[in-house]
């Protein structure tokens, strides 16, 4: 008998043997995301903490805060200009990405653009040699002590071109541009747009879409600013004091670019 009862145990022994063996270890299940999750760019931009946005150009000259269109190119001529004393600048107060207004409503491009010779070419700065995006981008590399990054705005609304209200003929040149920027200067990690235009602006479709997949396509890790995004937007002012409460994420079917109604 005791060696009846010797062989059960035996059994018993090695088939739970077997169960301790081959049993997985038993982890707690993570929870669910609490959709929608941000992409890697997004989660960047929100821990920045600080941007700063250079509003530079032909309105620098003219002390006004929107242009007409119809300045002589001839008055931008920045004698002193160090965009290397921009970056430093910027590095000492914790900047961690600075946007530079590439073209702003009046139209004149602070590149040498193959589009239009409302630019640089044809002011007296530099002999007409210049190129204040380059110069801007160079600094951020070389000074920017690899904290900073590079980002770019480019106004749609264009009061000195004259295609202009012509849907096609003007959407064509704004890609046209936009292909300059984002192939000529390197990695940009912010991409400005909005939908802004004066009560006089001529009637005018903006492309959006169409612009949106020219620059996922160019540069797949950017960020898209604009009213609605697709990627980040603005807080519903210009002073950059959000409203109480500014969620992070909302319904994009709520907003639209260039909606007025945006600021309710």
């Amino acid at each position: 008998m005791a060696k009846f009862w010797y062989l059960v145990c035996m059994i018993i022994f090695l088939e739970l043997s077997k169960l301790a063996i081959s049993r997985p270890e038993q982890v707690p299940t993570p929870p669910l995301p609490v959709l929608p999750l941000p992409t890697f760019s997004q989660l960047k931009w929100q821990q920045r903490e600080l941007i700063m946005f250079l509003h530079f150009g032909v309105n620098t000259f003219t002390d006004s805060e929107r242009g007409t269109g119809k300045e002589n190119p001839s008055i931008f001529n920045p004698v002193g200009l160090d965009t290397k004393q921009w970056v430093t600048v910027a590095a000492e107060a914790g900047i961690s990405l600075m946007i530079l207004t590439a073209k702003h409503h009046d139209g004149f491009c602070l590149w040498p653009s193959k589009y239009t010779d409302h630019s640089v070419i044809s002011s007296p700065w530099r002999n007409g040699h210049g190129d204040v995006v380059q110069e801007f981008i160079d600094a951020v590399k070389t000074h920017g002590g690899g904290g900073i990054d590079a980002g770019l705005y480019l106004s749609p609304w264009d009061r000195h071109d004259k295609r202009y209200g012509h849907d096609l003929q003007y959407n064509e040149y704004y890609l046209a541009q936009l292909q300059e920027l984002l192939t000529t200067y390197g990695s940009v990690k912010e991409i400005w747009f909005d939908g802004f235009k004066g009560k006089e602006a001529r009637n005018m479709s903006y492309y959006f879409s169409d612009w949106f997949a020219m620059v996922r396509e160019l540069q797949s890790s950017i960020n898209i600013f604009s009213d609605a995004g697709p990627d980040v937007r603005w807080v519903g002012n210009e002073k950059g004091s959000a409203g109480n409460t500014s969620w992070s994420t909302i319904n994009s079917t709520l907003l639209s670019i260039g909606n007025p109604s945006i600021l309710e």
